[in-house]
C-alpha cells in the first residue's frame, strides 16, 4: 500500500513537470511569434504577393508612358524649349534652378521605378516615385497627364499605406476613374464630336452609318462605360466588370490606333496599361492566403494613415467640381471630352518675322484677316509627344509665356472660352488683345504662372 503512493506520488511528480515544460515552451513559441509579428516587420516589412505584383507591373507601366512621352520630361538646360514649360506657381528668374531641380527628380523618378520593379511594393521606392513626380509636376503643368496624376496617387498608397486597405482605395480610384470618364460624356459636345467620331469608325467596316443614327449612338459609348463602373463597385459582379472594362480598353487601343485614329503613343500605353490593371484588381481573385493575411502597418504608417485617406477622398469626391472650374478636367478625369475650357490663341501678321521655326510651323491664317491662328494642339503632339493640357487657365499662361518670349505686346489675342452647356453645346467666350489684357486675366486664377 505504501509503495503503490510513492509510486503514484512520483508519477504525479513527472507528469507535472512535463505540463510545466511544455507550458514553458508554449510561452516561448507565444513570445518569439509576437516578436516576429511586430517587432520585425518595424524595421522591414514583407509587402504581400498581390502588392508587390501590382507594384511591379505599374512601375513597368509608368516607365514605359514616361518612354513614349519622354520630351515632356526633359529639361531645357538654356536651351530654348520651344513648347515652354508652365509652371503651377510663378517664380521668376530662377530657371536654371528649375532645369537643375527638373533633372535631379528625373534621375530619381527612373532609379525609384527601376528599384520597385526589382523590390516590388517597397515604401521607400514608392516615396521616390511620388516626390520626385510632384516635383516635375510642380514644375510644368503640362506633365499632369491622367496617368502621371493617377501613378502619383497610386504611389503615395504604395508607400504609406498597407497593401490590404491601400487595395481597397486603388480599386475606389480605378472605379471613379470609369464613373466620371463616363459622366463626363453624357455631353452634347461629345455626342456631336468625339462620340460622333468614334462611332462612325467602328462602323467603317460596314460602310457607315448615318450622321443622325451616330449622334444617337454615341450615347451608348458612356452608358457602356458607366456600367463598367457600376459593375466594378459590387463584389458580386466585380469579375464581370473587369472583364469589360479589359475589352473596353483593347477596343480603344484598336480605335485610337495609328492605324486608324492615329492618337498618340502615351494614350495607347496608357489604356494597355489599365487593362493590365483591371485584370490584376477585378479578374484575377486573390490567392486564400493573401485575401485573410495580416499586415501589421508601420509606425511611419500609423502617422499618415488618415492624412492619406483624407486626400485620397477629397481626389474621389473633387470631380463633382470639374464643371464650376475648382477642379481640372484631367483631375476630373474628363476623358476624351471635349466641353473643358479652352484658349485659341492668334498671333498677328506683323510678329510672325519673330517667331521661332518651331512655333511658326503652327501658325495658318485660313481667313486672312492677318491673324494667324495658333495650333496648340499638334504643336504639343509634334513636339512633346502628348496632348495639350485641356484647360483654359494653362493655355491662356502658355499665351503668356509666348508673349513674353517674344515681346509680341500688342500683337497677340486670345479667344477664351469656357466649359461648355452640358446639353446645348453652347459657350461664354472672353476675348482678350495684347499681352497686359492676358496677365491680367490669368492673374485671376489661384495657381499659374503668372502671379496675381
Amino acid at each position: 500500500m505504501e509503495r503503490r503512493s510513492v509510486t503514484s506520488l512520483s508519477d504525479a511528480c513527472r507528469l507535472a513537470a512535463d505540463r510545466s515544460r511544455f507550458q514553458t515552451r508554449r510561452l516561448i513559441l507565444t513570445l518569439s511569434s509576437n516578436t516576429t509579428a511586430t517587432d520585425a516587420p518595424a524595421t522591414a516589412a514583407m509587402p504581400p504577393i498581390a502588392a508587390n505584383r501590382f507594384a511591379r507591373v505599374w512601375a513597368i507601366g509608368l516607365g514605359v508612358l514616361i518612354l513614349v512621352t519622354f520630351p515632356i520630361w526633359i529639361p531645357s538646360w538654356g536651351r530654348d524649349p520651344g513648347f515652354p514649360p508652365v509652371p503651377w506657381i510663378a517664380v521668376p528668374g530662377v530657371e536654371w534652378l528649375a532645369n537643375a531641380v527638373e533633372a535631379f527628380a528625373l534621375v530619381v523618378l527612373l532609379v525609384g521605378l527601376a528599384a520597385a520593379v526589382y523590390r516590388g511594393a517597397d515604401r521607400w521606392c514608392w516615396w521616390s516615385v511620388a516626390a520626385a513626380l510632384a516635383v516635375l509636376i510642380m514644375l510644368d503643368q503640362h506633365r499632369l497627364q491622367p496617368w502621371a496624376y493617377q501613378s502619383l496617387l497610386y504611389a503615395v498608397l504604395l508607400a504609406g499605406m498597407s497593401w490590404r486597405e491601400g487595395r481597397c482605395w486603388v480599386i475606389a480610384i480605378a472605379i471613379s476613374i470609369y464613373f466620371y470618364s463616363a459622366s463626363g460624356k453624357f455631353d452634347y459636345q461629345f455626342v456631336h464630336t468625339v462620340g460622333h467620331q468614334m462611332v462612325q469608325t467602328l462602323a467603317g467596316p460596314i460602310g457607315g452609318i448615318g450622321d443622325a443614327t451616330a449622334t444617337k449612338l454615341a450615347f451608348g459609348l458612356p452608358a457602356g462605360e458607366l456600367a463598367i463602373a457600376i459593375a466594378l463597385a459590387f463584389p458580386r459582379t466585380r469579375r464581370i466588370g473587369g472583364v469589360c472594362a479589359i475589352a473596353m480598353h483593347v477596343t480603344l487601343i484598336g480605335l485610337l490606333g495609328p492605324w486608324s485614329l492615329s492618337h498618340s503613343l502615351g494614350v495607347l500605353a496608357w489604356n494597355g496599361l489599365l487593362a493590365i490593371q483591371a485584370a490584376l484588381l477585378f479578374v484575377v481573385p486573390p490567392q486564400p492566403m493573401e485575401r485573410t493575411a495580416r499586415q501589421v502597418p508601420l509606425p511611419a504608417r500609423h502617422l499618415l494613415r488618415w492624412p492619406i485617406r483624407l486626400a485620397v477622398a477629397a481626389v474621389l469626391l473633387f470631380p463633382l467640381t470639374e464643371r464650376s472650374g475648382y477642379w481640372d478636367h484631367w483631375t476630373s478625369w474628363a476623358l476624351y471630352s471635349p466641353h473643358n475650357s479652352r484658349a485659341e490663341i492668334q498671333i498677328h501678321q506683323s510678329a510672325i518675322d519673330r517667331m521661332p521655326s518651331d512655333v511658326a510651323a503652327y501658325l495658318d491664317d485660313p481667313d486672312g484677316d492677318r491673324w494667324s491662328d495658333l495650333d496648340i494642339g499638334q504643336w504639343s503632339l509634334e513636339r512633346r509627344w502628348v496632348p495639350v493640357y485641356p484647360q483654359a487657365r494653362y493655355q491662356l499662361d502658355l499665351a503668356v509665356q509666348l508673349a513674353e518670349r517674344h515681346d509680341l505686346d500688342q500683337a497677340i489675342r486670345v479667344k477664351l472660352k469656357r466649359v461648355s452647356n452640358r446639353w446645348t453645346g453652347e459657350r461664354q467666350e472672353i476675348f482678350l488683345i495684347g499681352a497686359s489684357e492676358l496677365k491680367r486675366e490669368a492673374g485671376r486664377y489661384w495657381l499659374g504662372a503668372v502671379s496675381p
